[in-house]
This record gives structure tokens, C-alpha cells and sequence, in this order.
């Protein structure tokens, strides 16, 4: 009778170690989407496109380069709107600093324009970046920590890169997505993602020096890491 006791002591003891172990070592892929977020608040520069489908478009090509040294969001975007007859939608704008943006117009020149509030501006995307809040950007690595099951993946190859595939599934009153997103074995950062309803997205150039191709008063050169040259 007593060995039977401490044999079951000794499994409560097994069992309630292994459970800590799996709350402070997680593994489903918490511990990898933490780290991605402490990257992601470090990153001053990167490039990103987009590929798919939105609720109000049949097809959506996306471009957005980021520069946070200078103030600096560049957005351009190509739609074709859901209708009978649809007509292609073009928008090429920058977004500089905290009130000021750039609109590309149909003759090619820009449209300079201030516009409050100030959400949505350069340096609003940029604080977002560094608190790890920016939704529409990149992915949006809280609300998966707090509603997603993450599952590990394959490892491949993103342009370039070598990745860590891990599969989510979000649970929460607003979204029911399913995806995956492949962050990189050495620096912790999102390369790939992709979701259910065929969205593609596709991330590099990292803390890379941006070269735009705007108007004149956003074209001055600049390191990522420093100021301008």
C-alpha cells in the first residue's frame, strides 16, 4: 500500500513539472510568435506585397514600402471592385511624416495634400510598428498570441531566406481566419503569410535602405541606420 502511494506521488510530481515546463516552454508555437514581436518592434525599413482577394474586390495587388528613418509609407495598389462591369482602380500614394500625403494624379504628377487626424499617417504607422500594433501592414502578431491556436509547419525557403512554417487558426468574435506564417530561423522575422480565402503576403528588405521612385521632396537618400548621407 505505501509503495503504491509514493509511486502515485511521484506521478502527481511528474505530471504537475511537465505541466509547468509546457506553461513556460509552450509548445504550439506561442514561444516563436512572442519573438517574432519582439523582432518586428525592431524593424525600421521593410518592403511588402500583397496578392489576393478583399470582401469588396474579385482581384488585389498590393505594394507598401516602409522607412521609418525618414517618416516615410509608401502605398500603391491595384483593385478590380466586385460588380458586373468592374473597372481596375489604381492608387500610388506616400505618406510623409505626421499630416502629409502624396497622391499620384491621372497626368503623373503629385497632389500634395495635409489631412487630419493623424491615424494612418507615417509616423502613426511607424509608433504602431514599434509597439507591435500595426494590423494592415503585417501580420497582426498580438491577436494571434491572445485567440490563435498555432501549430508547427515545414521549414522552406522564402526569397532567400530559410523559414519556420507555423499554421494558425484564429478564435474570436470577428475572425474565424485560417493561415500560415513562415518566420525566419535566424532573425525571428515574418517572410511569408498566407490565409484561407487565398491571400498572399510576402515580406523583405528588412532594415534595408529604401529607394523610392515619388515625388522630389521624399527622394533623399538615407542609410536605415542612420541619417541622411
Amino acid at each position: 500500500m505505501g509503495n503504491r502511494l509514493w509511486i502515485g506521488a511521484i506521478l502527481l510530481a511528474v505530471l504537475f513539472f511537465w505541466g509547468v515546463g509546457y506553461v513556460l516552454t509552450p509548445e504550439n508555437g506561442d514561444a516563436e510568435f512572442q519573438k517574432m514581436l519582439e523582432a518586428m518592434e525592431q524593424v525600421k525599413s521593410f518592403r511588402g506585397t500583397f496578392v489576393g482577394t478583399t470582401p469588396n474586390t474579385q482581384h488585389s495587388e498590393r505594394l507598401w514600402e516602409v522607412d521609418c528613418n525618414r517618416g516615410i509609407v509608401h502605398k500603391q495598389s491595384k483593385e478590380l471592385p466586385n460588380g458586373a462591369n468592374p473597372v481596375e482602380v489604381n492608387d500610388d500614394e506616400y505618406m510623409v511624416g505626421s499630416d502629409q500625403k502624396y497622391t499620384r494624379t491621372s497626368d503623373g504628377s503629385w497632389d500634395k495634400t495635409k489631412y487630419e487626424p493623424k491615424i494612418y499617417s507615417a509616423n502613426w504607422y511607424c509608433d504602431n510598428l514599434a509597439q507591435g500594433t500595426v494590423r494592415d501592414l503585417v501580420p497582426d502578431v498580438r491577436a494571434m498570441l491572445r485567440s490563435a491556436t498555432i501549430g508547427k509547419g515545414d521549414k522552406k525557403t522564402v526569397n532567400g531566406v530559410r523559414c519556420q512554417d507555423w499554421n494558425y487558426t484564429m478564435h474570436s468574435s470577428t475572425s474565424g481566419v485560417r493561415g500560415s506564417v513562415c518566420i525566419g530561423l535566424a532573425d525571428h522575422l515574418p517572410y511569408e503569410m498566407t490565409t484561407d480565402n487565398g491571400g498572399h503576403y510576402s515580406y523583405t528588405d528588412y532594415n534595408r535602405p529604401m529607394q523610392f521612385d515619388g515625388p522630389e521632396a521624399v527622394l533623399q537618400p538615407v542609410s536605415s541606420t542612420g541619417g541622411p548621407n
